[in-house]
């Protein structure tokens, strides 16, 4: 679809995507935003009353898509966690985005974020999995979501990788799946040290 022919709510939120990304809430410009969507403030404002409305939206369209590209499996998390990062690292504002997300304190409730309703959904494919044999059964639902998703973020988390999604993408992945495979093959966890339910399971 042409930009012209692209309504200005779309093209104000694919900019502020672009923007959020780069620079975060507090770094973002909203006369980039408006320019670059080709829209003028006022018509930015009536669509959004704020500047942390439209991150929240932001952040949310973005979930949305890459939640629908790449589904969960929770009979499959490692192939999932595969995918995932290939997602990520070819469209690393994705994951920027939601990392910005994290430092703002984005919670279930923000639009796009997987609500609870889902979450719950998620726990119960985690527990029919390791009523199959799949995942080991040491592990907790939110242990396993949480743990799984983390493994994912790694290369874009950890100092010194900033150009990770420059490399051996292949490779990282296979690494992805194989420490997410390994991960859910379990091992008893001493019971000082088992963790408590976590609280945020979002992807």
């Amino acid at each position: 679809m042409a930009r012209r022919e692209t309504p200005p709510r779309e093209r104000i939120l694919l900019a502020a995507h672009t923007e959020f990304a780069e620079r975060g809430l507090a770094g973002a410009r909203i006369d980039t935003i408006a320019r670059s969507a080709e829209a003028s403030k006022e018509r930015l404002y009536a669509h959004f009353k704020t500047k942390r409305e439209l991150f929240d939206a932001a952040l949310g369209a973005s979930i949305d898509r890459w939640v629908a590209a790449v589904p969960l499996d929770a009979r499959d998390l490692p192939g999932w966690a595969s995918r995932l990062y290939l997602h990520f690292s070819e469209h690393v504002d994705d994951a920027r985005l939601l990392l910005w997300g994290q430092i703002e304190g984005v919670t279930l409730a923000s639009p796009g974020v997987v609500d609870h309703a889902e979450l719950e959904a998620r726990r119960d494919g985690v527990r029919q999995a390791q009523a199959e044999g799949l995942i080991a059964t040491d592990w907790r639902p939110d242990e396993v979501l949480t743990m799984s998703f983390g493994l994912v973020l790694a290369w874009f988390v950890t100092p010194v990788t900033t150009n990770v999604h420059l490399g051996d993408t292949e490779r990282r992945a296979i690494v992805v799946q194989e420490a997410v495979t390994r991960l859910l093959s379990g091992g008893p966890l001493p019971p000082e040290a088992s963790p408590g339910e976590s609280a945020v399971s979002q992807a």
